[in-house]
């Protein structure tokens, strides 16, 4: 019988399979690498944005303090009182407030406090073109301390303001 002699395949090595092998693994270690990256400035951008409601409820409350010293009466009322040591005990009685906000957004509304009257002496101070104090004079100032809570508890920020009465922001 005359035939064709069989031929015999040549040998595989078998290193296409192993490179592709490698590629795979280094495209499935970027792209986790790339996820871990989008979930990382996700977060950032989440805690950057409860810190600038947290900063914006404080500064509104500050800002609702003023106005109610501005209010003669309360000016009274803030004589007597004391300043607490812990923001986060504020009860939002007498001396201290709650400026409802209602905004979903915030965990809680912010609160502010107008605190004992500190006294400056021998300063000269113009307000607003009024007239001054002469030298020796004593001035009384008041501290107004607001805390304002972002989306989430752990964002809180505290602001203070001091204010010669009467206060204009």
């Amino acid at each position: 019988m005359t035939g064709h002699p069989l031929k015999t395949a040549p040998c595989q090595q078998g290193s296409a399979l192993i490179i592709a092998l490698v590629f795979l693994l280094l495209m499935t270690m970027v792209g986790v690498s790339a996820l871990q990256q989008t979930t990382l400035q996700e977060r950032m951008a989440g805690n950057l944005r409860d810190r600038s409601l947290a900063f914006q409820a404080s500064e509104a409350a500050l800002r609702a303090g003023e106005r109610w010293l501005d209010e003669g009466a309360n000016m009274l009322i803030a004589e007597g009182t004391a300043t607490p040591n812990d923001p986060r005990n504020w009860d939002g009685v007498t001396h201290s407030g709650i400026y409802a906000m209602n905004d979903p957004q915030l965990v809680q509304n912010p609160r502010y406090l107008v605190s004992t009257p500190r006294l400056v002496r021998g300063y000269t101070v113009d307000i607003a073109g009024e007239g001054a104090a002469g030298a020796g004079s004593v001035l009384s100032y008041y501290p107004v301390l607001s805390r304002g809570m972002g989306g989430t508890n752990s964002a809180i920020a505290i602001v203070q303001s001091y204010c010669l009465w009467p206060c204009r922001p």
